[in-house]
């Protein structure tokens, strides 16, 4: 069996040969894939809800606004981000009434709904065609956290909220026929974007992430 002392030496001895180009590498062997840190912390024992927003609808159906959201929730879970998460189910049906009587605030949802903290995200964009003759399935977001008992947003420091972009790679020239083929893209860009969405929040290995820009 080779000892790992006898594999570092290897690698040592390889970097200081002339014009042996082998950080990259060699630094992967060491020390694994790059990790990708958080760009905010959530609190993880406040009561805390995904609320996927579409004002502009970018989105057909309120369905695929709820499986981002549900992705988000059961990854942020699994992974023991947050360890008490509300069902995006309520906040988004709530929303959706208060869209025929009046705008209320995301603190004020949040409320209504009995959670702590709101991860709201806004969708820019939902595609799988963004220019004539492509298919690139692609979804942006911009997303904020709130606090609801301050009633104001706690990250990001921008208004704006925290860009973020989602793609499903594709080969040339494929794309799906219309009708069921179209549907479940559709839900698979949801799901992917569901988990980009969490992926924010937890530190993972640039191998596992979904997310096309930080």
């Amino acid at each position: 069996m080779i000892k790992p002392i006898t594999i570092l030496a290897a690698l040592i001895t390889l970097i200081t040969l002339p014009g042996c180009n082998l950080v990259a590498p060699v630094a992967y062997a060491i020390h694994g894939p790059e990790k990708i840190n958080p760009v905010y912390t959530l609190p993880e024992n406040a009561t805390t809800v995904v609320f996927v927003d579409d004002p502009s609808s970018k989105i057909a159906q309120r369905r695929l606004r709820y499986a981002m959201a549900d992705v988000a929730t059961k990854e942020l879970l699994e992974k023991r981000i947050v360890t008490d998460m509300l069902d995006p189910q309520g906040i988004i049906a709530t929303a959706s009434k208060d869209a025929h009587t009046k705008l209320s605030s995301v603190s004020d949802l949040g409320k209504s709904v009995g959670a702590d903290i709101v991860i709201y995200a806004v969708v820019t964009n939902f595609s799988l065609s963004p220019e004539s003759g492509s298919y690139i399935p692609r979804a942006t977001l911009n997303v904020k956290v709130i606090d609801v008992a301050k009633g104001k947003r706690v990250w990001p420091e921008s208004n704006f909220g925290f860009p973020v972009e989602i793609q499903i790679p594709q080969r040339p020239g494929l794309s799906p026929n219309a009708g069921a083929a179209q549907l479940a893209i559709e839900q698979q860009l949801a799901a992917r974007t569901g988990l980009g969405l969490a992926q924010l929040f937890y530190r993972h290995e640039s191998t596992e992430t979904v997310l096309f820009r930080r």
